[in-house]
């Protein structure tokens, strides 16, 4: 039979193969010319323009769906020597095909082969959020209309804040310098309602540095120059101190050179006693002020003789104290705005108390007395109690000038000094600060202190003449808290409230207990205890401090903390505790001492003697265990 040509079909790529699949390898890696699948755009002949076609667009790759098995991929090289040059991502074919991804691909292939020029859908698949329930309110960076009334609002309010300092309303002038325009605004919200309610709050809530101040120091005080120092003689030593500048005075102090012939000599010349005592009360430099005050105390006639009273009453002025007359009965009692010893050194003042306790065993009666006096009036003021160094001072001077006056002066200085706080001022508040800078480690200005919280307390001067374990009685202290001191209103000034517990508190001290002799009589003395701590806790239930009343919960922490020393220090043995078993009114068993004696004896184990046994001086005894 004779051959029969081969019958040659087109494979899936387009190459020619025999019809059992047998072929030339080398046919396989021949490159396939690439047909155009655009249909051709013809010019026709009856247009009249002579333009010439538009320019088609690169031809888009051909989606097919073939069978996996029939693909045969073609993948020629960026630098092939066959390439045509025009290669591009677009000759590839989709990977989505090639993995055959359903039916979105045939659909996408139908459209591209209907309409080649067609603009290809986004194969992603847009998400879309859920819409929010809320209104979006949309912002503006500027809004010149919300300006506009911003502007109108703060127009309104200063004018407001305006017409509100113009009246003559005491009330209204006392707000305006402690809230200022917050309170106008509060009050012109409401249209005016409910003014005088938001003022009392106002008054309430009244800042601590408006409260009642003593000042004993001027306000606008400027450190004075030093006083010239006096000439001497070229044979002079004290040449040393009195010629130079001040680098050369600190070398000759620091040398030690005019403190020991100071000390050898025991005397200077009055010129220079002077000027050192001028010069310690203003000059700058902490080593000159050392150094002097070492040399006025070696030199203690001249102390005695030259530190008079009138003479301390200068150097108090001299170092900015309110008035040159420091001996008047009336205090300036204010209430500031703002601190007045803004920024002060008081390094010269400290120096200077310092010179007071040292010397004050060489100091007469009466400049002792004006000194004592005179720091007590200091200690008025609340600076000393914030200045930790200056209050160590002051405590050591106020205590060797109180053990230096005489037992016969003691009682009539006491008596001055309480009469002249007590009517030279008249809040409580004020008074405590000179109660709580006396020391308690000192017998005499213990004493001190008791009576002048006496005398403030019951408000009587003569009290003061004698000493408090004479005068003070728990019933009268009982009584006392009866008055419109410690009576808790709606008007009440919780400051001044607190002051008169720590008065009472001091006037009690240890309650002046000593050894009772008679068991009713300690009794007795226990029940007074027991009744002032319950009254204490009276006051302490009635004190509402909720809301942030800084002051009402001072007076509150205070009162209890006195009534709890009450009840645990100054009653002479504890409270016995309550039983379940006593009976209202039950007395203590008379017959009760004797039957605990009675128990003790029957309790105590009675010692066994040893027999006597006859032991020969040869015989060793051992004891049985």
């Amino acid at each position: 039979m004779p051959p029969q040509p081969s019958s040659k079909v087109k494979s899936g790529d387009g190459r020619s193969g025999t019809a059992q699949g047998k072929g030339s390898i080398t046919s396989f890696f021949k490159p396939i010319a690439q047909t155009s699948t655009l249909p051709t755009v013809t010019r026709s002949k009856k247009s009249p323009s002579s333009s010439p076609a538009p320019r088609s667009s690169p031809p888009l790759p051909a989606l097919r769906s073939t069978p996996p098995a029939a693909v045969k991929a073609e993948i020629e090289a960026s630098d092939d020597d066959d390439s045509n040059g025009d290669y591009s991502d677009d000759s590839l074919e989709d990977l989505s095909n090639i993995l055959g991804r359903g039916k979105n691909a045939m659909r996408t292939q139908q459209g591209h082969r209907d309409n080649p020029y067609a603009t290809p859908k986004a194969k992603r698949t847009a998400i879309e959020f859920h819409s929010s329930p809320l209104a979006i309110m949309p912002r503006h960076k500027f809004d010149m209309k919300a300006l506009a009334k911003d502007a109108r609002r703060d127009d309104a309010t200063t004018a407001s804040s305006m017409r509100v300092k113009a009246a003559g309303d005491s009330q209204m002038d006392e707000v305006a310098s402690t809230t200022g325009e917050a309170v106008a605004e509060i009050v012109k919200e409401k249209s005016g309602q409910d003014a005088q309610k938001v003022l009392r709050a106002v008054k309430r809530s009244e800042p601590s540095h408006l409260q009642p101040r003593y000042c004993f120091f001027r306000e606008d005080y400027t450190p004075p120059e030093p006083s010239p120092a006096p000439k001497q003689g070229k044979t002079s030593p004290w040449r040393l101190l009195t010629q130079g500048n001040s680098k050369n005075i600190e070398q000759h102090l620091i040398s030690g050179l005019p403190l020991t012939i100071a000390r050898k000599s025991g005397v200077l010349p009055d010129a220079v006693f002077e000027w050192m005592l001028d010069t310690l009360c203003v000059h700058p430099s902490m080593v000159v002020r050392r150094e002097f005050g070492t040399i006025l105390a070696s030199c203690p006639e001249q102390v005695g003789r030259l530190v008079t009273a009138d003479r301390l009453v200068e150097l108090f002025f001299r170092l900015g104290a309110r008035d040159h007359d420091a001996e008047l009965s009336t205090l300036c009692v204010q209430r500031l705005d703002d601190e007045p010893y803004e920024d002060r050194d008081w390094s010269c003042l400290l120096s200077f108390v310092c010179l007071l306790g040292v010397v004050a065993g060489d100091l007469s009666v009466a400049a002792a007395e004006s000194a004592t006096r005179t720091l007590v009036r200091l200690s008025l003021d609340k600076f000393l109690l914030c200045n930790v160094e200056l209050l160590a001072e002051y405590d050591y001077a106020i205590k060797k000038l109180a053990e230096a006056i005489p037992s016969s002066s003691w009682d009539n200085l006491c008596l001055e000094i309480c009469s002249s706080i007590n009517q030279g001022v008249k809040y409580e508040s004020v008074k405590i600060n000179a109660v709580l800078c006396l020391p308690i480690s000192s017998k005499r200005t213990h004493d001190l202190r008791r009576r002048l919280a006496v005398s403030s307390l019951f408000q009587d001067d003569a009290l003061s003449r004698h000493n408090a374990e004479d005068t003070v009685t728990l019933s009268g202290i009982i009584s006392c808290l009866n008055g419109e001191s410690f009576t808790i209103t709606p008007s009440t000034d919780f400051s001044e409230l607190r002051a008169n517990i720590i008065l009472l508190d001091v006037a009690v001290d240890d309650g002046s207990v000593v050894k009772f002799d008679e068991r009713e009589d300690e009794n007795k003395f226990n029940e007074e205890v027991d009744e002032l701590a319950n009254k204490l806790r009276d006051i302490w239930r009635k004190i509402n401090d909720s809301g942030m009343k800084l002051a009402r919960t001072e007076a509150k922490s205070v009162v209890e903390w006195v009534q709890q020393r009450m009840s645990h220090g100054v009653r002479t043995r504890r409270k016995a505790k309550a039983s379940v078993f006593d009976m209202p009114g039950q007395q203590e068993d008379p017959f009760l001492p004797r039957q605990q004696d009675y128990m003790k004896k029957f309790l105590e184990r009675p010692q066994k003697t040893p027999p006597a046994v006859d032991v020969d001086e040869d015989t060793i005894v051992i004891a049985g265990g």
